[in-house]
Order: structure tokens, then C-alpha cells, then sequence
């Protein structure tokens, strides 16, 4: 499959969607929560507008998630190479000329505008990142004009008698760059085309920039979104880290993803009002906030343990029998799966921007797992000569590897559960101020949500 017909349904695509899709969904990310999926249109021209937060795990995250082979845009200047140019095409991407390609280059653009009418027309799906660029960033920056022209032009094509959907898409990484970690994808209302045609017909500048200002703030209600540049970490720090008290204030459930979500998206709202007249008490805020931090970094204790109660004798017995009666499943898991994981993360951690960690991370072990547990097989294979051994081997080698990750970070968790335990009992001074500041952040959150001013 090449440019031409890249609108087409490939059945080599779908099959490297589904071996990647069982990597990404089940042993890469920990946990994907897909919220608003009932607004993906059926049998429609419909865009996938996303965020763009993290790189090629951005793209992963919507092309992993729908039914349809969505085609993408990306720069230009990564299709330089024919042999790179072919797999891109292969894979369903389509680059886009910018100006810093140069004038003569931005030509080359028309031939792709034509090629995404195609792909709407077919009732494939067009997928666009429309801030152009990403940062690892809880933030929709400002769209660039491109998604609106093409929406406008195919519709033009096709003498404005059909619609175009766009489905603004909001994305929420739990980390941006760590092993194992969980990723909400939020699908939000159509925004329909149609309502503009009349206006684009009298002035298309003027509905290009409402269609870009409407869909930014269509996006913005899909992830979590900090306008305020100044005070970012502030209203980042304070969210992650009393997401849970924040949340169960607005009597809404924790454990429930979107409810969680729609409690930290209120609460930053609530939060720039509140500073919009408390700029002392936003730095009296940041200054005890960077010294909550570095009582936790000190003695490297996750924040979720002040919450919890301390760990007693029982818990902590029962607790150690059980890590130790797992131990040979996780030595073994260990054993065979450390060379990939570690190679690729000590190559992806090479790349200096920091944005693309995740996905070398992603892409490196993708390739690396499944040749390391072949050649492993082999091996295994020439010493035992057994097939149906060979093949429980095999099977075992991701099961097990997933299984010493998940066993790594309880095993941690419960460690520094005892440590946090055992200096709070002690009455570390570190651990009193700790909880002092701890309950001075829940006593502002309380603050800020009952909208006092």
C-alpha cells in the first residue's frame, strides 16, 4: 500500500495494528480507560482532532482505539528517505509541507489536501494533531489553521451537500514517560461542519479562525487543561497529588475515571479564581508546596501513604510471606526479560528531548521483546526437545515478565509503606511536618472548591 491509495483498507496494516495494539493496550500502558466512545460517528466523513502531549504515543493512543485505519498527517522532513517514506505510507501517515521546508516545498501541500478529500470521501477516518507540534504538556496550545482548510476545501469539493464531523479527542497520561503507567482517552461531541458553510461561503477566514477557536475549547473539555503559564507546577502538583481528597470533596468517586477527571478539571478552574485574587497566598502556596515535595523526595515516600493507614504487624507479616512464596515467579520473569527491558530504556533515554522517550520506549521494545523471547525459545528448545515445553516456554516469557513489573512496584510500595510507617511512629520531625502541610493543602482545596474568595 503506498500514497495512492492510502484511504483503502489494508489488511497487512490491520495485522500489524493487532500485534501492536496487544503490546501497547496489555503489556506497554497498565491501564487504558476509553471514555465518550459513542461519539466516534459510524457511517460518516468524520476528523479525529487530538491533543498532542507525547509525541508518537498520541497517534497510538486514538489509531489503537477505533474500529477504522485512520490516516495521519506528519512533517515532512521525516519522508526525505524513500525506504522511511514507504513505511510511513504503509503505516498510514501523509506528511504536510510547513514554511520552514521552504516555499517551493509548501506546494507539494495541494496534492495532500486532495489525497485527505479522498480519504474523507472514502468514509475512512482523517486523523490530525492540530497544535502541529508536541510538549509534554497538560495544556492545549493554539491550533494551527491547517485542519480547518482541509475540513473547508473537502467540503467545498463536494459542493458543501455533505458534513464533516470533527471529534475533538483529549488525552490524559499518568506519566509521560514511565513503563506501565495509565492513559484515559476521551472522545467529546462532534463538532459538525455544516453550521459554518454558510459563513465560509461569505468570509473563509473568519469561519477558519471560529472553527479553530471552537475546537480548541471543544479539546480543552477532554483533558485536563492549565492556562495559567505562571503558576503550571502549582495547579499540576496540587492535582496529581491530592486527586483523591479533591475528588471525594466533590462527592464524586475516585475510582471512577471520568468522574475523577471532571474533579480535577473543576477543581483547576476553581484554583485560578481563587489565585486570581490571592496572589500572596499563591506563593505562600508554592513555597509550602515545594517543601511538602522535598520531604518525600528525601525519604523517596510516594504521597498516596499519608492518606493510608500506617502499616501494622499483621499487615506487614502477611504482607512479606506473600512477596516471598511469589519470589521464584518474579526471579524467573526477571531473569528473562531484564536484557530487552533494560536496552530499551537505556536507548530511548539517550534521545535528548524528552518527549520522545515513550515512544523509542515503545517502539524499541515492540521490536525487542519478541526476538529476545524467539531467540530465548530457541535455546530453550535445543536443550529439551519438547514442543508442547517449548511452547508453554514461550507463552510464559511475556506473562512472567508482566508479572515481575507488577511485583517490582507492590514489592516497592509495600517497602516504603513500612519505611513511612515506621518514621511516623517514630515521630521524625520530617513526618510531622509532612502531615502538617498535608493537611494545610486539604484544608485550601476545601477552600478553593467551596469557591471562597
Amino acid at each position: 500500500m503506498g500514497k495512492n491509495n492510502i484511504e483503502k483498507w489494508s489488511p497487512g496494516y490491520e495485522l500489524l495494528r493487532t500485534f501492536t495494539k496487544i503490546w501497547h493496550n496489555l503489556f506497554y500502558y497498565r491501564r487504558i480507560h476509553v471514555l465518550g466512545k459513542e461519539n466516534i460517528p459510524e457511517n460518516e466523513q468524520f476528523i479525529l482532532a487530538t491533543s498532542h502531549q507525547n509525541a508518537l504515543m498520541d497517534a497510538m493512543a486514538v489509531l489503537l482505539k477505533i474500529k477504522k485505519q485512520p490516516v495521519f498527517l506528519a512533517r515532512s522532513d521525516i519522508f526525505r528517505k524513500k525506504m522511511i517514506a514507504r513505511i510511513l505510507y504503509f503505516i498510514k501517515i501523509l506528511p504536510i509541507y510547513r514554511i520552514r521546508d521552504g516555499y517551493a516545498e509548501l506546494k507539494k501541500n495541494d496534492e495532500i489536501f486532495l489525497k485527505t478529500m479522498d480519504v474523507l470521501e472514502n468514509k475512512s477516518v482523517l486523523a490530525i494533531l492540530p497544535e502541529g507540534s508536541h510538549a509534554p504538556l497538560r495544556k492545549v496550545r493554539p491550533l494551527k489553521k491547517g485542519i480547518a482548510r482541509i475540513a473547508f476545501q473537502s467540503a467545498e469539493k463536494q459542493n458543501f451537500s455533505k458534513d464533516i464531523k470533527i471529534v475533538p479527542v483529549g488525552l490524559e497520561y499518568s506519566n509521560y514517560t514511565k513503563w506501565q503507567q495509565e492513559l484515559i482517552i476521551k472522545f467529546g461531541k462532534p463538532i459538525s461542519l455544516s453550521k459554518y458553510y454558510n459563513l465560509y461561503r461569505e468570509n473563509p477566514s473568519k469561519a477558519t479562525l471560529e472553527l479553530v477557536r471552537e475546537l480548541r475549547e471543544e479539546i480543552k473539555k477532554q483533558m485536563i487543561h492549565i492556562e495559567d503559564d505562571e503558576h503550571y507546577d502549582l495547579y499540576n502538583d496540587l492535582r496529581m497529588l491530592f486527586r483523591q481528597p479533591i475528588t471525594q470533596a466533590q462527592h464524586l468517586n475516585p475510582r471512577d475515571q471520568e468522574q475523577q477527571l471532571k474533579a480535577q478539571q473543576n477543581f483547576i478552574s476553581l484554583l485560578e479564581k481563587y489565585l486570581n485574587n490571592h496572589e500572596e497566598k499563591a506563593r505562600e502556596m508554592q513555597k509550602n508546596l515545594n517543601a511538602y515535595k522535598q520531604i518525600l523526595d528525601r525519604h523517596n515516600i510516594p504521597n498516596r501513604f499519608i492518606d493510608q493507614p500506617l502499616l501494622n504487624i499483621p499487615g506487614f507479616l502477611w504482607r512479606a510471606l506473600a512477596f516471598l512464596l511469589l519470589s521464584p515467579i518474579f526471579l524467573y520473569g526477571f531473569i528473562n526479560n531484564i536484557l530487552p527491558y533494560k536496552i530499551s530504556s537505556i536507548l530511548a533515554n539517550k534521545v535528548r528531548d524528552i518527549t520522545f522517550h515513550s515512544s523509542f520506549k515503545f517502539v524499541i521494545s515492540l521490536l525487542l521483546f519478541p526476538v529476545l523471547h524467539l531467540l530465548e525459545t530457541g535455546i530453550f528448545y535445543l536443550f529439551v526437545h519438547q514442543p508442547w515445553y517449548t511452547l508453554a516456554y514461550f507463552i510464559s516469557l511475556p506473562l512472567t515478565g508482566l508479572f515481575t513489573f507488577r511485583y517490582y512496584v507492590l514489592f516497592s510500595d509495600f517497602w516504603f509503606r513500612r519505611k513511612y510507617a515506621k518514621l511516623t511512629r517514630r515521630k521524625h520531625p520530617d513526618m510531622e511536618r509532612l502531615r502538617d502541610l498535608h493537611n494545610y493543602f486539604i484544608h485550601l482545596s476545601g477552600q478553593v472548591l467551596s469557591g471562597e474568595k
